[in-house]
């Protein structure tokens, strides 16, 4: 019996896109739509398909602090995570977990404070 192996990698699209369009236009224009994607975070081809089906481009960027934020509250939770699985193997803290148990437990009510300042 032949078995299928998954060989990994991004999985196929639904519908894919095998069509081209070309668009004739000035430098300036060029260089007026460039900068009209890379400020709407998209690609000039993902940025000219959604106009010309009338699609509302919106901003895809993220703001830089909300970027920030996130990684600290990933970093936080791996530190938990480490935390956890020590004391799930029936391991008891140490001085140092401790310690990083309490700085963690401080960046926590910081995270909260900011988040109550940003949502004001």
């Amino acid at each position: 019996m032949l078995v299928k192996r998954n060989r990994g990698g991004r999985p196929p699209k639904q519908v894919k896109k095998t069509e081209q369009l070309a668009v004739m236009c000035t430098k300036t224009d060029r260089f007026v739509i460039r900068a009209m994607a890379r400020t709407a975070g998209l690609t000039v081809s993902e940025y000219l398909l959604k106009a010309g089906l009338g699609m509302q481009v919106i901003r895809a960027k993220i703001p830089k602090e909300v970027l920030v934020f996130t990684g600290r509250i990933n970093h936080t939770a791996g530190l938990l995570n480490q935390l956890a699985r020590k004391q799930n193997f029936g391991l008891s803290l140490n001085e140092v977990d401790k310690l990083v148990l309490a700085g963690t437990l401080l960046e926590l009510q910081n995270l909260s404070a900011q988040i109550k300042t940003y949502l004001q």
